[in-house]
């Protein structure tokens, strides 16, 4: 099995035997390529150099893994863009081929620079952590937010003070003998921790897909016994069929929790299946019906 360096080599190679050697070659024309056309994908490198792709994919790999060039995390079509670094105002090509969830963050987070937490919809949140390429974590005081990636400078608040913690003495108990008129120290003993509570409610969805047949591809336990999100594959009559799950055990499902779901999937490119043990609003009702009819299939389990 050859690695990426042997068939960025081997690549470069002419198969009539002249120009021995020459891997800088290839390696050159696919930076020149980048440098001159900007952030670009396989298939255009290769029509631009004039080799074929699966060498091209090769001298790419070794030189992202050399970090001489960077690849995206969005996609145009389904293909990441390689780029060389200084190129990142450029990414904005990438705009086109996002969600509109993303858009619509990408659109907001340009617009503001710094966006905090507490300021926006769960929605937003998600969409905000969904594009990478664009948008950087940062802490505000201490609160969770993110910041346009172009913004050169971060804001003075941003700044998380330092906050010394106090240390807090043992407290002793004296326990006084009148006949020996000694005193004996014993440290006052703390509660022992409360015992982890299982997470029955996810076990439950598993069992759930087990009778029903359906496979398990990924399991994540947002909150114990309250939140679980997995990927599954169903047999249909058309074939194998994967699917985003978010479960939740709450007794009132909002259309917050939906538009949530909905978005998740969205960013795995898959349908969605809600599970819940409870009940859906009004409003969750009326946006599942007018909004994601055809996206989201509910289910009171």
């Amino acid at each position: 099995m050859l690695d990426a360096h042997s068939l960025a080599e081997r690549a470069t190679n002419k198969p009539n035997g002249e120009e021995r050697n020459p891997t800088k070659n290839l390696k050159a024309q696919v930076l020149e390529f980048l440098q001159k056309e900007g952030p670009s994908y396989p298939v255009k490198i290769s029509q631009g150099v004039g080799r074929e792709s699966f060498f091209v994919g090769a001298v790419l790999s070794e030189l992202t893994e050399s970090k001489t060039i960077k690849l995206s995390n969005a996609k145009v079509g389904g293909s990441r863009v390689y780029y060389v670094p200084g190129q990142e105002e450029k990414l904005e090509i990438l705009y086109d081929y996002l969600p509109d969830a993303e858009k619509k963050a990408y659109d907001l987070l340009k617009e503001k620079e710094v966006i905090k937490a507490k300021e926006t919809t769960p929605v937003m949140r998600v969409a905000l952590s969904s594009i990478p390429d664009f948008s950087k974590p940062i802490n505000v005081n201490g609160e969770p937010a993110w910041q346009w990636y172009l913004s050169k400078e971060l804001p003075t608040q941003i700044k998380q003070p330092i906050t010394k913690v106090k240390q807090i003495p043992v407290q002793v108990k004296t326990i006084k003998r009148p006949e020996e008129n000694q005193t004996k120290i014993v440290p006052e003993t703390k509660p022992s921790p409360k015992t982890k509570k299982e997470d029955t409610f996810s076990k439950d969805i598993e069992t759930f897909f087990s009778k029903s047949n359906i496979k398990i591809l990924e399991k994540e336990i947002v909150r114990k016994n309250s939140e679980s999100n997995f990927v599954i594959k169903i047999a249909s009559q058309i074939g194998p069929l994967e699917m985003f799950v978010c479960a939740k055990n709450k007794k009132k499902v909002s259309d917050q929790d939906i538009m949530l779901a909905h978005q998740k999937g969205q960013n795995k490119k898959m349908p969605t299946l809600f599970l819940t043990t409870g009940e859906q609003t009004k409003k969750s009702k009326e946006y599942l019906e007018k909004t994601l009819k055809g996206f989201m299939i509910f289910k009171k389990i």
